[in-house]
């Protein structure tokens, strides 16, 4: 139910109300969604809307490591715009690191043989994502978007 009120403008204004466990008229107070342009507390039947702002397509870097214990650029060197991953297909662990080149320690993050590592929502990378891998050949599979 919505309630008319007038703002310190005098415009009128909807105020979001709900019913308490009694049956009163009370303001809501919770988080709400807009449905029908309606204000409603938010609910299974009325979920707040999930936005991908990134909504880009991810895009393939997959590979082998080409030289075993030298840090390789992903990605042809692009900055992804909006997150990554890396997953391990490999027998071995390997690196990842966007703040720098990556190394086995330090900066960089370790993804352990069969493990995925993939940036959390909202995440903008740093820089370029570089991998480390002890030996040649290490397979992982890449996405950025």
């Amino acid at each position: 139910m919505t309630l008319l009120v007038k703002d310190a403008n005098t415009t009128i204004q909807a105020l979001s109300t709900g019913l308490d466990s009694v049956g009163n008229l009370v303001p809501v107070h919770t988080p709400a969604a807009v449905v029908a342009g309606v204000a409603t507390p938010v609910s299974a039947a009325a979920p707040l809307p999930v936005i991908n702002t990134a909504g880009a397509s991810a895009i393939d870097g997959s590979s082998t490591v080409g030289v075993g214990g030298t840090a390789q650029t992903l990605f042809g060197g692009i900055v992804p715009g909006n997150g990554w991953l890396v997953a391990n297909n490999s027998d071995a662990p390997i690196y990842v690191c966007d703040v720098g080149a990556a190394t086995a320690g330090g900066a960089s993050i370790p993804v352990a043989p069969g493990a995925i590592f993939a940036t959390p929502p909202g995440y903008k990378p740093a820089g370029a994502v570089s991998l480390y891998g002890a030996s040649s050949g290490q397979a992982f599979a890449a996405r950025r978007w």
